[in-house]
């Protein structure tokens, strides 16, 4: 699969700290993306499941953290390798939960009415979303209208929209829309969250 990055601890990716991981690669091309440089699917860094999981479970040990959230690019691009990895992290650690961005409609995923790097019939792509949507406890769903700009939890236009998957959180337990921004050793710098109203400056 293809990575754009991997932040080990985020507070502003969903409930408690997180582990959030880009897939490189998107179709959409929402006018105003935030994350424009993860579109081409051809850029990132080349990883497998086992990797990213490795990842995963040196940052839960490292940081505490309570769950993953994927993101992009868009992750629906590369559906069988995430629901590989999010398999293997349910093996390995069942306690940690999971949580995805996607431009795509709750609607077009369970119509199987997505696009895949993989060769795939509409029936497949339909398996391929109830095997994801089982493993997933939030997910936000629809395009980024620049347009639309909202100040709710977790979306960034207001036409998107946060659902429950499971009965792990409520919606209380997403915080309000705030910039968070890391700085690593190395000096790499990581800034992720939601401007307020859709503007960052």
């Amino acid at each position: 699969m293809a990575l754009h990055a991997l932040m080990e601890c985020s507070l502003v990716n969903g409930p408690g700290r997180r582990t959030v991981i880009w897939l490189q690669g998107c179709e959409l091309h929402c006018a105003g993306c935030w994350n424009a440089q993860t579109h081409s699917r051809f850029a990132g860094a080349p990883t497998t499941s086992s990797k990213l999981v490795s990842r995963v479970l040196e940052a839960r040990t490292r940081y505490r953290i309570e769950g993953v959230t994927l993101s992009g690019g868009e992750p629906i691009h590369q559906i069988a390798n995430i629901v590989e990895t999010l398999l293997l992290l349910r093996a390995a650690a069942p306690d940690l939960s999971a949580g995805l961005f996607t431009g795509y409609t709750e609607r077009e995923l369970e119509q199987g009415r997505f696009e895949t790097y993989a060769d795939s019939d509409e029936k497949s792509r339909q398996a391929s979303w109830r095997g994801l949507r089982a493993l997933l406890d939030f997910a936000v769903f629809g395009r980024f209208n620049r347009h639309q700009p909202s100040s709710e939890a977790m979306i960034g236009s207001r036409n998107q929209r946060l659902r429950l998957l499971s009965d792990r959180y409520a919606f209380h337990d997403f915080g309000e829309q705030t910039v968070e921004v890391a700085i690593g050793s190395d000096g790499l710098t990581q800034i992720t969250g939601f401007p307020t109203l859709g503007v960052l400056n």
